[in-house]
């Protein structure tokens, strides 16, 4: 009997360290997810945290929005992260509706505290397609710094249900002396995509084809473009014009 029990004191002990190996060796944001959570729906009450999307393809209310075949889409890569060089980067998101079909917009930058650096509003152009918003009015990235941002679009007026939106992480870094001579040796658009996709600089890559497409759709970086969605999965939208850039 004496041998039983000190068999089921001996697993008790061995059970008990196990869990507590694999709790201790659990990631940081796993364990503190859920206060993280309560915190950021305490700061974002519009539901754009309820979901808890995979970020690039849009999530929430669609019952004020028109039906589309293709959903507003931001252009990030899967893992919703990219880097950055630029105070004040562009971002790149598919937008399906013209702008009578939505009421607002709003484009929100925060903290990994999910604390606001920069909150604005916006209008839609014209023509659906691929826009393009700036930073230039908000405080400039810091460097190593990480941030979040929120491209939210209302289809009531009155804000009733949640918004459709998209989100993304970004991360500024410093360009090191070999980076800066080669971007500055680079004459063409086409060089200084080649130059920022090496270096896995997503958002100046995106930024460096976009500007040229916008231009002319009819260009030589046509197939540099075609191929960068494709490595990111958003094939859906070679086919989309780039509009234009919105005036905040």
């Amino acid at each position: 009997m004496s041998v039983v029990k000190n068999y089921i004191k001996s697993t008790s002990t061995i059970v008990f360290a196990f869990v507590l190996c694999i709790v201790n060796f659990l990631p940081a944001s796993a364990q503190s997810s859920k206060s993280e959570l309560s915190n950021s729906q305490a700061k974002e009450t519009d539901g754009s945290r309820r979901g808890r999307p995979s970020g690039r393809t849009a999530t929430g209310s669609r019952g004020d929005c028109l039906s589309v075949n293709v959903p507003l889409t931001a252009l990030i890569p899967v893992s919703n992260q990219g880097l950055t060089v630029a105070e004040h980067p562009h971002f790149w998101i598919f937008v399906p509706y013209q702008s009578n079909n939505i009421a607002s917009g709003e484009f929100v930058l925060q903290d990994e505290q999910s604390n606001d650096v920069y909150r604005t509003n916006f209008t839609l152009p014209q023509t659906p397609g691929i826009v393009n918003i700036s930073l230039e009015k908000a405080k400039p990235l810091q460097v190593n710094k990480k941030y979040q941002w929120f491209f939210k679009l209302y289809c009531s007026s009155e804000k009733l249900s949640d918004p459709l939106f998209v989100k993304g992480w970004i991360q500024r870094i410093a360009k090191n002396p070999e980076l800066e001579r080669k971007l500055a040796a680079a004459t063409t658009p086409e060089k200084r995509f080649t130059i920022y996709s090496q270096n896995n600089i997503w958002y100046e890559a995106v930024t460096e084809l976009a500007k040229q497409l916008l231009k002319s759709q009819n260009n030589s970086l046509s197939s540099d473009w075609n191929n960068l969605l494709k490595h990111v999965g958003l094939q859906s939208l070679i086919s989309q014009p780039v509009v234009g850039e919105i005036k905040l």
